[in-house]
């Protein structure tokens, strides 16, 4: 049995020939003429294009086509021709094959019968050298912008694409983008990258035609967070009278990218806060003595916010009662800085009001030992009593000049007037009485 299946395969193989002969000669399609003519489509000197030109004919009415297989080492195409015959009918006709790229050609001419299904004619026109006369395809990325860009600046990708194999032979492929933070259109129109987040970007684009021609290109793309605002405190009329001339101005900073916006806060000697947006510096020439705490917050476009903040002291002004200081001043909720040499100390015995000030503060021991002090001096003689009294408590004591007398190290301003000023380091002030040899806080 096996023997007979062998023997019947054998057979078929052996009148596959015969059959194909028998198909050829029944038909009535016949190839009278074909050549290949080799053009230079560029005027370079060099082919790039081959034209295969035939000639068919039919002693009968049929349907034919002519095929030409153009084949390279890495691609193999065919170009077709249909054609309709008339009995007795001879048709011209031409291909053009042009060049993908820089190789040798090697063509197959191929006549059918389309009624029959067969291949009644084939011919090898040979093997030609060819440049490319269409240009593969080609990608690319160009990045426009400044050097360096930082979030919310203007900035694009300029796509450009082409494919002139893939538009000829209509095989188009789709061209891809990889590597950018939103969705965008897969086609050809610029990126608008103004709105991306900081980041270093690599922004890739693919393409494949349906002949298996590539490309694909890259660029990378840094955008740049904005930094912190930069700007600088100016202070004038530090440590001056109140009334003299005074101003703190904001500055940015030479080499800052956007514009800023500040807001002030200034917190005055007696705890008061007032509030002030959108201007560059503040008047402190009317401003009351004492020690006022400036805070300036500086923001940008992007939100991003830098404070600062500084002291300043304003010191008591040489006449209170100057018009030019308006109703602004009070000149009880300062020390007289001007009454120098003129101040005259009231001793406490002698003065009712701070005598029972000071019994109503300290209670019935200070009365008892007041009470005592002056039942002493009263038990020596009238005269000699009056004439202590006189000297130890009615006489002022003799003034004691500042430079004698330590400052803690504090930082010290003497005025114009002779008074000498200390700071501590929480902005509080005081000044030195010569007169009591002490110095008094002042209360702003």
């Amino acid at each position: 049995m096996m023997r007979r299946v062998l023997i019947a395969l054998i057979l078929s193989v052996l009148l596959l020939p015969l059959s194909a002969s028998t198909a050829m000669a029944d038909s009535s399609v016949m190839l009278s003429e074909s050549r290949v003519d080799p053009m230079d489509l560029d005027n370079d000197g060099e082919a790039d294009m081959l034209r295969v030109i035939y000639a068919v004919n039919a002693s009968a009415a049929s349907s034919a086509g002519i095929q030409v297989v153009a084949e390279t080492g890495r691609l193999v195409l065919p170009f077709w021709n249909n054609l309709t015959l008339a009995p007795g009918d001879t048709q011209f006709g031409s291909i053009d094959i042009q060049a993908w790229e820089m190789a040798s050609y090697t063509l197959h001419l191929r006549v059918w019968d389309h009624d029959m299904e067969v291949i009644v004619y084939e011919e090898l026109l040979g093997t030609y050298d060819l440049t490319a006369a269409l240009n593969p395809p080609a990608l690319d990325l160009q990045f426009q912008g400044r050097s360096e860009v930082f979030t919310g600046e203007a900035c694009s990708i300029v796509r450009t694409f082409s494919d002139e194999v893939g538009e000829h032979y209509d095989e188009m492929g789709v061209v891809s983008l990889t590597g950018v933070p939103w969705q965008v259109l897969n086609d050809t129109a610029p990126i608008d990258c103004s709105g991306w987040p900081a980041g270093d970007y690599t922004v890739s684009m693919q393409y494949t035609n349906g002949l298996g021609f590539g490309a694909s290109t890259s660029l990378d793309v840094t955008i740049l967070n904005h930094p912190a605002p930069a700007f600088e405190l100016i202070v004038t009329g530090d440590n001056e009278r109140m009334g003299t001339g005074c101003a703190v101005e904001a500055v940015i900073d030479e080499n800052s990218t956007s514009m800023l916006t500040y807001a002030w806060t200034v917190t005055d000697p007696r705890g008061q806060q007032t509030e002030t947006s959108n201007i560059n510096d503040i008047d402190c020439g009317l401003w009351v003595p004492g020690v006022h705490k400036i805070r300036v917050i500086a923001t940008n476009a992007q939100m991003q916010a830098t404070e600062m903040g500084v002291n300043l002291v304003r010191l008591p002004p040489i006449d209170s009662n100057d018009p030019t200081l308006g109703n602004i001043t009070d000149d009880g909720t300062w020390p007289d800085a001007s009454s120098g040499d003129d101040y005259e100390p009231v001793p406490l015995f002698m003065n009712v009001e701070a005598s029972a000030g000071a019994i109503a503060g300290g209670g019935v021991l200070i009365g008892i030992l007041l009470g005592v002090f002056v039942g002493l001096v009263m038990r020596r003689s009238p005269r000699d009593s009056m004439s202590s009294l006189e000297e130890g408590i009615l006489a002022p004591p003799p003034e004691i000049d500042s430079a004698d007398e330590p400052t803690d190290e504090l930082p010290t301003y003497t005025d114009p007037q002779g008074i000498t000023w200390r700071q501590h380091p929480d902005g509080r002030m005081d000044w030195w009485d010569g007169t009591q040899a002490a110095w008094v806080p002042f209360e702003g």
